[in-house]
């Protein structure tokens, strides 16, 4: 006897009416009366009585029938229940926003996490620092892994990273060939007067260059803005240009044809860390997230 053998046995009982029964669970007479007889077969027992009133049950009937209401809404709770598991498995979402370079600092790590959750969506929004943090106050992303400093203390609450990747090194990137390529280090000082491509103020490094330089006495010359790395390195060769860019992207950007030389400034390195908003109740998955970002 299987599950579909006592639904149907259920119905003729409920109907008392093979040809009703057959409409209700749209499938024809035959195959509803072929499977009556198999299940008595195997019973053993008849479960109708052949009197005047079609389908009245036997006592071995009635109690197949009390006793397979219940295993039948048992079975079709089960069902519900692995099905609504099944749901919520795929609504776990994750609204991560990061920049391009931590994206590729933490890409073993968001990968192992995705493989040993495959029911956790993770919607990655790729952008400068600011912008992201701005989208975190706003509700946008569920949590940032960012560089400081934090712009929202009140509202956001930021973890610093104590794994293999903390954080990046400003340093300014120039044309091989330029006069300052040869130099140890730079200074805001020495980089008056040269043509800048730069990052947008959507990231730290962007408004970095716009703050320190205006400190210094002097508006940067900004020929390209652009919020793609591997753009500002290019216009930095073409455009005889140079650009603030973080040192670890050199390993994974191609950088023909410029040199990188580290930025001496008391902000030349951004620390970096996890960020959510203050009073913003972390899911298991998220905290699950924190946990394998942290095994960097």
């Amino acid at each position: 006897m299987n599950i579909q053998q006592l639904k149907y046995f259920i119905e003729i009982s409920n109907t008392r009416n093979v040809s009703l029964a057959a409409k209700n669970l749209f499938v024809t007479q035959p195959t509803l009366s072929l499977s009556l007889k198999k299940l008595e077969t195997e019973l053993g027992t008849a479960l109708f009585k052949h009197t005047d009133q079609p389908f009245q049950l036997t006592d071995a009937g009635r109690h197949l029938y009390e006793n397979g209401l219940e295993i039948v809404q048992q079975f079709e709770q089960v069902i519900v229940d692995i099905q609504t598991m099944s749901e919520c498995k795929k609504k776990a979402k994750i609204r991560l926003g990061l920049t391009t370079l931590f994206s590729v600092q933490f890409m073993p790590e968001i990968s192992a996490f995705l493989s040993a959750n495959p029911h956790v969506e993770l919607a990655i929004r790729q952008d400068g620092s600011p912008r992201l943090q701005e989208m975190l106050v706003n509700k946008e992303l569920d949590i940032g892994l960012i560089s400081f400093p934090n712009n929202h203390p009140e509202s956001l609450a930021m973890e610093a990273l104590e794994t293999t990747t903390q954080g990046y090194h400003v340093y300014v990137v120039l044309p091989n060939h330029h006069p300052l390529a040869t130099a140890k280090e730079l200074t805001f000082k020495d980089l008056k007067g040269e043509r800048f491509s730069s990052l947008s103020e959507k990231f730290m490094i962007g408004r970095l260059l716009r703050s320190r330089t205006r400190e210094f006495g002097y508006e940067p010359d900004i020929v390209l803005e652009n919020d793609d790395l591997q753009v500002l390195i290019h216009s930095v060769h073409d455009n005889h240009s140079i650009c603030l860019l973080p040192i670890e992207y050199q390993a994974v950007g191609k950088s023909e044809h410029v040199t990188w030389v580290p930025l001496k400034d008391k902000f030349a390195y951004f620390p970096i860390g996890i960020a959510f908003r203050k009073g913003f109740s972390l899911s298991k998955e998220i905290s699950d997230f924190i946990d394998a970002i942290k095994k960097n």
